[in-house]
């Protein structure tokens, strides 16, 4: 069941770890940074015994792994375990990641939650909201020229900047995709509408969730500031939603969701 990116390919009924399909991550320039690209699962199914269990998850992947997994081919992989029989559930969740870990060739992680636990992880940005800016309507290329420091000279601040605008379009079927953007840095002040300007940028832009991020972070830097730190809460589709966080200082893994996810 290779090569299921942008194909029609019916739900496998028995566990199929083959249709898991990485995608190698663009190389960049060598930046000290940390990371996580958090999965949220919302059907997660698989039976202990005859006994079939739901479960609410969290996959941890390492934003510096050699390659993601395309998120259909994971949607695919995860309903395969449906009507697959484990022993425990510690069997489910150390199969489970042993797969995905030799399809991104990095270690990861899974955390199950019941059903009903989902307030737990979700938590709502507060912050700056980033002015509503004009569209950048057919443009595609990224408009990192008009990132820029505020006007206040010498002011250096610590914010949190929320923007519930970023919206780019998936590479294979160029459907949009939707996410809340949060920006938290210590520096030199950045101007918020010239933030808001570079996110419009992205609207025509093709580009999978963990790019946008990875490419948004890197034109923050350009900035200079002293930490920074960039998170996309992608809207879910298929059952599945994508938050990639990136960092200039350490951080754990998050499973932090927002509700529109």
């Amino acid at each position: 069941m290779a090569g299921v990116l942008g194909q029609t390919v019916a739900s496998p009924e028995r566990y199929a770890p083959e249709v898991l399909e990485p995608i190698r991550r663009q190389q960049s320039p060598t930046i000290a940074r940390f990371g996580w690209d958090i999965w949220h699962a919302y059907e997660l199914s698989w039976c202990i015994g005859d006994e079939v269990c739901h479960w609410v998850g969290w996959i941890a992947i390492p934003f510096d792994s050699a390659a993601t997994v395309e998120s259909k081919s994971l949607k695919l992989y995860l309903n395969s375990l449906n009507f697959h029989s484990f022993r425990d559930h510690q069997e489910a969740v150390t199969t489970i990641c042993e797969d995905i870990a030799a399809c991104v060739g990095a270690a990861v992680s899974l955390e199950c939650l019941p059903v009903g636990a989902l307030s737990g992880i979700t938590e709502e940005l507060d912050g700056v909201n980033l002015p509503a800016c004009a569209a950048h309507q057919g443009i595609e290329t990224i408009d990192s020229d008009s990132l820029t420091h505020s006007p206040r000279k010498g002011n250096v601040v610590s914010e949190h900047l929320i923007s519930h605008s970023l919206r780019s379009l998936c590479p294979v079927t160029a459907q949009p995709d939707w996410g809340s953007l949060s920006i938290r840095y210590s520096g030199k002040a950045i101007d918020h509408q010239s933030v808001s300007a570079y996110l419009s940028s992205y609207r025509s832009h093709q580009g999978f969730h963990e790019q946008c991020v990875e490419q948004i972070f890197t034109d923050l830097l350009s900035l200079k500031p002293a930490s920074l730190q960039v998170v996309g809460f992608y809207q879910r589709r298929g059952g599945i939603d994508i938050t990639p966080w990136r960092s200039t200082e350490p951080l754990a893994a998050n499973p932090q969701r927002l509700g529109r996810q």
